[in-house]
């Protein structure tokens, strides 16, 4: 990978691992991998190329001699058909987790954190299905070991889905830590938000709808609303900071105008000041230092748009384009919080400090203008090229100042 504009840093990532996988019985499904990475080169730009370095413990701890990383992940999962239409999964595993609906990134679980340790029941009966798991993670990361922490995250969801029409789904989670496992949430069968105000009121509740539709041939939409905490009581006041709800909107269309092989996405996502944030710091919608949801954040809205060709079976061509507004919390030379505009999941509101009412893009605004193009070769099956470009225009509107930089990296893969 090279940064081009400012002409810096350059970072060479080389890694090896394996991964081993199969069926036993028909029943018991298997899965382990391991990778091991060293780093050559500037080992700051290393997590430009591969971000998902900024979670690796022993990238970010960085006491080697050279920089280097690690990932590993692997499930046992269980399958069965209890009937006929009715069907039942129990896994227990390591990986990402990605949950919901949207193309740039998720409002519920992006899979863009690290990966989560859980436990996860499917069942599937008709046209209805459910789905509950509990996962632990990490909270942020510090060097003094005893500061570090776990927390764990309890979801639940049920969909329906109407072949050839839509399907419809609503769900609900809840994060919490500074104690074990709590046996409250382990339980499927109810609501978290009651049970969570039962255990006073201390855990970061979350609940969302999403629908996506099927009625059209090779065009698809996608729509996720979703409520962080317990704003109901004040949605008749709409820049109440109780009010940590967003939305994303999105559509998928195959094949346009009637060109073969081309697709086209487009997607609009809004999220209000404060969502994904909590009193409690250690309760906060993220993991290390990610959002667990869309990674743009509160107090901010996106345009996502992805043109993609694929011009054989083994070439296959990609354009972004991404618009971001985004309402920062302003802070002074010193670094102290002047204003609370709800940008930061870090830092949630403050009462008899902030204010109650807050507009939405409120701070100081920042505008950023991505342009990403990724073209991927096989030439023999199992090997893999891929060139990725990326060019990022950030605009400070307050400041008036701007800044551009460019970077691009070569990848090549190759599976045995």
């Amino acid at each position: 990978g090279q940064n081009f504009s400012p002409f810096i840093d350059n970072s060479e990532l080389f890694d090896i691992g394996f991964r081993f996988r199969g069926t036993l019985l028909d029943k018991l499904g298997y899965d382990f991998a391991f990778i091991k990475g060293g780093i050559k080169g500037s080992n700051g730009y290393a997590a430009t190329i591969d971000p998902r370095l900024t979670y690796n413990f022993k990238y970010v701890e960085n006491t080697e001699n050279i920089g280097n990383y690690d990932f590993t992940e692997g499930y046992l999962r269980y399958y069965t058909e209890l009937n006929k239409n009715m069907n039942l999964a129990v896994e227990l595993g390591r990986e990402k987790m990605s949950f919901g609906y949207g193309y740039s990134g998720k409002l519920i679980l992006s899979a863009d954190h690290p990966d989560f340790d859980f436990f996860k029941i499917d069942f599937k009966y008709g046209i209805f299905s459910f789905t509950s798991w509990q996962a632990s993670t990490v909270g942020v990361f510090s060097r003094i070991r005893d500061s570090n922490y776990t927390k764990y995250i309890a979801t639940n969801q049920g969909k329906l889905s109407f072949k050839n029409l839509f399907d419809l789904a609503i769900g609900e989670s809840i994060i919490y830590s500074g104690r074990g496992l709590d046996l409250a949430y382990v339980n499927p069968f109810i609501f978290y938000k009651f049970v969570e105000m039962s255990l006073q009121d201390r855990d970061n509740a979350a609940a969302w709808i999403e629908m996506e539709t099927h009625f059209i041939k090779n065009l698809e939409f996608q729509g996720t609303f979703f409520i962080d905490d317990d704003p109901f009581g004040n949605l008749s006041d709409l820049n109440n900071f109780i009010n940590k709800t967003g939305y994303q909107l999105a559509m998928f269309w195959y094949t346009p105008f009637g060109i073969s092989d081309l697709s086209f996405v487009a997607e609009y996502t809004r999220i209000r000041p404060y969502v994904y944030s909590h009193y409690n710091p250690e309760d906060t919608y993220t993991s290390w230092n990610q959002i667990l949801g869309q990674s743009i954040g509160p107090n901010s809205d996106q345009i996502y748009t992805r043109l993609a060709y694929n011009f054989n079976e083994w070439i296959r061509s990609e354009i972004d384009y991404v618009h971001i507004r985004h309402g920062d919390n302003i802070y002074d030379a010193q670094g102290q919080l002047v204003f609370n505009a709800g940008g930061d999941p870090f830092v949630s509101h403050r009462d008899n400090v902030d204010p109650v009412d807050i507009k939405f893009l409120d701070g100081e605004r920042i505008n950023t203008d991505i342009y990403s193009i990724d073209l991927r070769f096989e030439p023999v099956r199992q090997l893999f090229f891929d060139f990725v470009y990326k060019e990022t225009l950030r605009r400070d509107v307050i400041r008036d100042t701007s800044s551009d930089s460019g970077y691009g990296y070569l990848m090549m893969r190759f599976v045995l």
